[in-house]
């Protein structure tokens, strides 16, 4: 028996080519409206982000710093950095000011409140700021010490002025001192919020260079010094000259014994004078152009440890070049040389690393 292959044709009616085309015209639709709706949704999230407040960093020669949230204006003059919440108001206002001086290096952190109001009260003056009067009737509430960030420490003050809060911060790091102050209206919450979210938040928003400190700076409050303790401290400072002029007569001609033990016993000697705020006196004597000059001596010893090392690393003897950073780890003993180890880890690590393709893990 023979099998029907016959396919029926299926004639297309008007009805059904009909059906078809809005089913085309209605998928279109819905992928216009589709397409519409996510563009609609990317321009009101852009332009939400356009409206969102941008932190800004300002970067000048002596610090770094991040502005707050929505603070309009900010105007640079020599070292010194205003920043204003408002365009074309001068109030509320943050202010940095970075100095620098040879003597302070050598100089203390006074957190006596005297101190760090005149400190604050004399940038202020010389602001000249509208509503604020030429006379300042400064009242100080209260200050205590914080750290800034690792081994920095500074004095915050708070104050009011004139119908204004106020806030202020001193520290130093290496020749540099940072004097920070802020300003307000009493009744501005929202300018009293970001301004103690800042000052709270020092160490995220506040970055300044690595500096080689010298002495451990003491944390004094000069107010409270005595007849007692200056004749106690100069009594240490005249045991620790005479140490210091024992072994830098001999430093000239014996530098491997005597160098670093008269580095040491003069900068002792500073801090101690540091320490009742009497170092002044000794920068400007021939006993400090010697210390100086040992310094100098220093340095240059330091700078041919890192000559061997260099070498080392150039040949590829890693090994020669581990025993010079040990050998640098347990030398670099004075005051700021810490700066040098991690720099001599590093030179050893970036090597290692680059050498290995990538994994300082491995062993040459």
């Amino acid at each position: 028996m023979q099998k029907n292959t016959f396919k029926p044709v299926l004639v297309p009616t008007v009805y059904s080519a009909r059906v078809v085309l809005w089913s085309i015209v209605l998928v279109a639709l819905f992928g216009a409206l589709l397409g519409g709706y996510y563009a609609y949704d990317a321009l009101v999230q852009s332009r939400m982000k356009l409206g969102e407040p941008v932190q800004k960093v300002v970067h000048m020669p002596l610090f770094s710093v991040r502005l707050p949230l929505g603070w309009e204006a900010y105007s640079e003059e020599g070292h010194a950095l205003a920043v204003f919440r408002r365009r074309g108001a001068e109030i509320p206002i943050i202010y940095i000011l970075a100095e620098q001086d040879p003597g302070f290096p050598y100089h203390a952190l006074d957190v006596n409140p005297v101190i760090v109001y005149h400190q604050v009260e004399e940038d202020i003056l010389a602001e000249r700021l509208d509503g604020l009067p030429t006379e300042l009737p400064m009242n100080v509430i209260g200050t205590e010490l914080l750290t800034v960030r690792p081994g920095v420490a500074a004095v915050r003050m708070l104050f009011d002025i004139a119908r204004h809060d106020g806030e202020a911060m001193v520290f130093y790091a290496g020749d540099v001192r940072y004097v920070l102050w802020a300003l307000w209206g009493d009744e501005d919450v929202q300018a009293a919020s970001d301004i103690h979210q800042f000052f709270h938040q020092m160490f995220e928003n506040f970055d300044i260079p690595e500096m080689r400190e010298s002495i451990d700076r003491p944390i004094v409050n000069s107010g409270k010094f005595t007849a007692d303790m200056n004749a106690a401290t100069h009594l240490q400072v005249g045991r620790e000259l005479a140490l210091w002029r024992l072994f830098s007569a001999r430093a000239e001609t014996e530098p491997e014994a005597a160098l670093l033990p008269a580095l040491k016993h003069y900068r002792e000697a500073l801090r101690l004078l540091s320490s009742i705020r009497q170092e002044r006196i000794a920068l400007s004597s021939e006993d400090f152009k010697q210390y100086q000059h040992l310094l100098e001596k220093r340095r240059k010893d330091v700078d041919e440890w890192f000559v061997v090392l260099d070498k080392a690393v150039a040949m590829g003897d890693w090994d020669r070049a581990r025993k010079q950073v040990k050998w640098i780890m347990s030398h670099a003993t004075l005051t700021g040389e810490r700066a040098d180890v991690r720099r001599a880890a590093d030179i050893l690590a970036t090597k290692i690393t680059a050498e290995n393709g990538g994994d300082a893990n491995k062993k040459k």
